[in-house]
């Protein structure tokens, strides 16, 4: 069977697409049976139950098997639409249990199933680690010849895709390690043997895929051919997978989905009166219970199709509502997925105690595009927040310029912006920047790695939110301007405190909190903030030094210090971010008449400020320093050039605790070094250009870093953080 005599010029006729077209049955309005957010309880209440029979029984199969490959890929789609970071972790974990490793045969396509997973958590994490040995496999798999027959002798599908199953166990493997690391090869070697297996395998009168040349002859009870439902499922959904990672444009794209189409069609006129497609697809009488695993892949297939809009909505939504009335229906009170038929390469029979991972992985996929299904139907979300990294981003703020988000939420006077998929508010402040009209908005935001949030804009009163950051000018404490937010808390030191020279100090002074609420203004009033009683206090010592993190322009061996600072403009204060600007008179920096701005932010959920330093002075750069200051007794030191991260976690102060301090730079940051008195990273300002990099510290008695290596870590994922920020897309 060649496939050019299959599908004839490349292009199903409207005609024949026409003639194929499934029977309307079902819901006036099929889309109402489902919502994105029941989906993704269902996927969660379903991949629960797996996990946790997993770790009770043990795995059935090793963890390479292709049957958990299937689960992987339902499960790192769930993964996309889910708040829960314990899916993909429990990924990464199956990865280093691993060693990132296929199964023992090398190049039997059952094996490197699993290459699936590895290739998509690549593309997060971009850990070479995780795609190596399965690349050099798949180099193997490239360079060779491809020759055999596929008659299933000798062994064959240890060396080619001679079944239908391998559809979905090698192509998408090798599709999407393509996508990964941009090497065109291994997406072309799908395609070839997609084509080879599909010239042999495919029965153009019936438009289904024998399992193997074995059943070329074979019979049902009714005398009709046997076609599996599962093995075509198997098909279907290798299919849309492979399909998913071919760039718009390739040669083969066109003809690939026209085999999809002809193949959709077929498949939804065999749809059974309780939702699922039976164990045979062509005598569904003698197999006459549910079969909830080629569903599933269905169920995907053809969403996939309507969402990609290869296939018309108004004749597929009905056949793909009424199988996912059927698959929830096999779902047991505890999740446990029934009606799964059990390992076999044939028909057989199922049971609602029957269940195995691959039909939960089919489960979860189809689960996957009815959620991306439901956000398009309803014209939304209007705001997608998609992380793209491969660390979790706990409580973090992320902007959108105002102008981009008034154009989508139009003229409303009050909104609210909430989860589509979780119900849950999203928490957001204008900013003014000093001025009259919003700049920019603030969202705070959960979003484990991988995952995405879908937001909309609802007109409304929005929830009240209670201040999680704060700042504010103290005249009655010797002009100090102190800030804060949930976590932490810091002040810089006004012109009045150089009246008292035994108290005179220049650099960021830390507060150690345990509470979240604002303490500021309490404790300034009491007046008694040396001593802890019950949210923190203030023992960091700052001195004639730069303190936590405060940058001094550099010569000489000598830090060129300011005086403190002799003006204040508050810009924005709370609830999620507070900004003020600080300005001192002009010093001499070496030869150099020096003038400072300095801008500070600190936003809600962070150890971290922002900090932005304008100078001023003639020429086009002078060299400065960030710097902090260090004790005479032995602390934990952290001088990370590459990566730009400078740590450092103090001895103990007695019953205090200890603080850490640290600073993040944008870039690589040559040079770092100690000495007497700082941890020090060198750096060049420009006149009238904003220096900006991240200081801040933590306490041991927080509550949420209570140790050098853990401060440290915050640290590095920091700077990864601002390296790869959460990418927000307007619809």
């Amino acid at each position: 069977m060649k496939m050019k005599k299959i599908i004839a010029g490349g292009m199903l006729s409207a005609a024949l697409l026409h003639a194929a077209a499934p029977a309307m049955a079902g819901h006036d309005n099929p889309a109402a049976a489902f919502t994105a957010a029941s989906v993704r309880t269902e996927m969660e209440k379903v991949a629960s139950w797996q996990w946790r029979n997993i770790q009770h029984k043990g795995w059935a199969n090793p963890q390479t098997d292709w049957t958990n490959g299937a689960m992987y890929a339902g499960m790192f789609a769930l993964s996309q639409v889910t708040s829960n970071p314990f899916y993909v972790q429990r990924l990464i974990q199956v990865g280093e249990d691993n060693s990132w490793n296929t199964g023992p045969d090398r190049f039997f396509a059952d094996d490197y199933c699993i290459g699936q997973l590895y290739a998509q958590l690549y593309s997060y994490y971009k850990n070479p680690v995780m795609v190596d040995k399965f690349r050099r496999l798949a180099d193997s798999i490239a360079a060779a010849p491809h020759t055999e027959p596929l008659d299933w002798v000798n062994g064959i599908h240890h060396r080619e895709w001679a079944w239908c199953d391998a559809l979905f166990m090698g192509p998408p493997a090798l599709g999407y390690l393509s996508a990964a690391t941009k090497d065109p090869r291994y997406l072309e070697t799908a395609i070839k043997l997609w084509w080879k297996t599909t010239d042999f395998l495919f029965d153009k009168a019936d438009s289904l895929y024998f399992r193997d040349a074995r059943y070329f002859e074979q019979k049902e009870k009714n005398g009709a051919k046997v076609f599996w439902s599962r093995g075509n499922g198997w098909v279907m959904g290798g299919l849309v997978r492979l399909l998913s990672v071919m760039p718009d444009g390739h040669p083969e794209k066109a003809r690939l989905q026209d085999l999809y189409r002809k193949m959709a069609y077929r498949i939804a006129r065999l749809q059974t009166a309780d939702g699922t497609w039976h164990a045979s697809l062509l005598d569904p009488e003698s197999y006459p219970a549910k079969e909830t695993s080629g569903t599933g892949f269905y169920v995907y297939a053809l969403t996939w199709g309507v969402n990609n809009g290869l296939i018309p909505e108004q004749q597929f939504m009905p056949v793909i509502t009424k199988g996912w009335e059927a698959l929830t229906g096999c779902i047991q009170p505890n999740g446990k997925l029934g009606f799964v038929q059990v390992i076999a390469a044939a028909p057989g029979k199922a049971t609602a105690d029957d269940t195995e991972v691959y039909g939960v992985g089919a489960f979860l996929l189809a689960g996957s595009e009815l959620i991306k299904y439901d956000l398009r139907r309803q014209a939304v979300p209007d705001i997608v927040i998609t992380n793209y990294s491969g660390t979790g981003r706990e409580d973090e703020i992320v902007e959108i310029p105002y102008t981009q988000f008034s154009a989508k939420a139009g003229r409303k006077k009050s909104f609210r912006i909430n989860d589509l998929l979780r119900g849950q508010e999203i928490p957001y402040q204008l900013i003014y920047e000093g001025g009259k009209t919003p700049v920019k908005i603030l969202l705070q935001v959960s979003v484990p790695a991988v995952s995405a949030l879908h937001l909309t804009i609802a007109e409304g009163t929005p929830a009240a939110i209670p201040a999680k950051a704060y700042g504010r000018y103290v005249p009655e404490r010797k002009d100090d301007y102190a800030w804060e937010n949930d976590r932490i808390a810091f002040r810089m030191y006004g012109g009045a405190l150089e009246k008292f020279p035994k108290e005179m100090a220049t650099g960021i002074d830390v507060w150690a909190k345990r509470t979240t609420d604002m303490v500021i203004d309490n404790w300034y009033k009491t007046d008694n903030y040396h001593h802890d009683n019950g949210q923190g206090l203030d023992f960091y010592s700052v001195g004639m030094t730069l303190g936590a993190g405060d940058t001094a322009p550099f010569g000489k061996d000598s830090i060129y210090y300011p005086k403190n600072y002799r003006s204040w403009k508050r810009l924005d204060n709370g609830p999620l971010r507070t900004t003020f600007a600080l300005t001192y008179d002009t010093w001499q920096a070496g030869n150099i008449p020096v003038t400072v701005t300095k801008t500070i932010s600190l936003d809600a959920g962070s150890q971290l400020n922002r900090m932005q330093m304008q100078y001023s002075f003639k020429g086009s750069s002078i060299p400065v320093v960030t710097g902090i200051v260090r004790r005479k007794e032995p602390g934990a030191v952290l001088l990370d050039e590459k990566n730009g991260v400078m740590g450092y976690w103090e001895p103990v102060h007695g019953e205090d605790g200890t603080i850490g301090t640290g600073c993040v730079f944008p870039n690589e940051t040559p040079g770092m070094k100690t000495d007497a008195i700082h941890l020090l990273s060198p750096g060049t300002a420009g006149s009238q250009q904003p220096y900006v990099y991240y200081a801040g510290a933590a306490w041991s008695k927080g509550g949420r870093i209570a140790d050098a290596e853990a401060w440290f870590k915050y640290l590095e994922s920091f700077a990864q953080k601002i390296r790869q920020p959460l990418t927000v897309t307007i619809q």
